[in-house]
């Protein structure tokens, strides 16, 4: 039975990472690296964040760049192939995502998750057991980031550092469920970036795609134009 609360695992995630201070002072993230699919297909890949919630990757897929992004409140994308996500629209059109593939664009931007964690999830409550993750001990906690969505949060008990998050979203009705869409993502290689602990391999796992980003270079507080997350006008 684990004796940590929620608050101590929050507060020792945010240690981790460099402190609050050191994270209130970060702005911006930019990322480079590759993405590999579930095929071994690999692709050049930048990530841009702001602290205020907005995310952008741009995956260099062929014949066209795969875009996907949110402001913090909508979220829009480009092509499909190789990326995190799909649609119906014709690949090179940006489209609006909405519903489930919003929810999907939007928990993308964990840049600064540590300071927003009690705000992002309701009930948080610490798990009653604990788990292990590559041979680590975890403590786990479960929040709902929407009302059909259930997110479990592992943190390594020793460093304080999130290892995975699995997101089960409902798709059924008012006190059931058809079937549950799963997802897992998974954050490893911890480097020192400018005084932040930031995860230099993030794999992302969905019932139907598995992607493994690997980061070559990350900036912390680089310049990030705020209109490289809207999405292009008249489209």
């Amino acid at each position: 039975m684990p004796t940590e609360t929620v608050d101590q695992i929050v507060a020792k995630y945010v240690q981790a990472l460099g402190g609050p201070q050191a994270l209130q002072n970060a702005k911006t993230r930019v990322m480079t690296g590759t993405i590999t699919t579930r095929d071994l297909v690999t692709q050049n890949v930048t990530v841009q964040e702001k602290a205020t919630g907005e995310y952008r990757i741009d995956i260099a897929t062929q014949p066209i760049p795969t875009i996907r992004a949110t402001n913090g409140k909508t979220a829009w994308a480009v092509g499909g192939g190789g990326g995190r996500g799909g649609g119906g629209a014709p690949p090179d059109a940006p489209r609006e995502l909405a519903g489930f593939q919003m929810q999907q664009g939007l928990r993308l931007a964990d840049f600064v998750l540590a300071l927003h964690l009690k705000e992002r999830y309701e009930t948080l409550l610490v798990n009653k057991a604990y788990d292990t993750i590559d041979g680590k001990q975890v403590v786990v906690i479960t929040g709902r980031p929407y009302p059909n969505v259930t997110e479990q949060l592992s943190f390594d008990r020793e460093t304080g550092l999130l290892l995975r998050r699995v997101i089960l979203t409902g798709s059924g009705g008012v006190g059931f469920d058809i079937m549950n869409l799963p997802e897992q993502i998974d954050y490893s290689d911890y480097r020192d970036v400018g005084g932040l602990k930031v995860p230099h391999t993030v794999r992302h796992a969905t019932w139907n795609q598995v992607t493994t980003e690997r980061f070559t270079d990350v900036k912390i507080n680089a310049p990030v134009a705020d209109t490289i997350f809207a999405k292009p006008a008249g489209q």
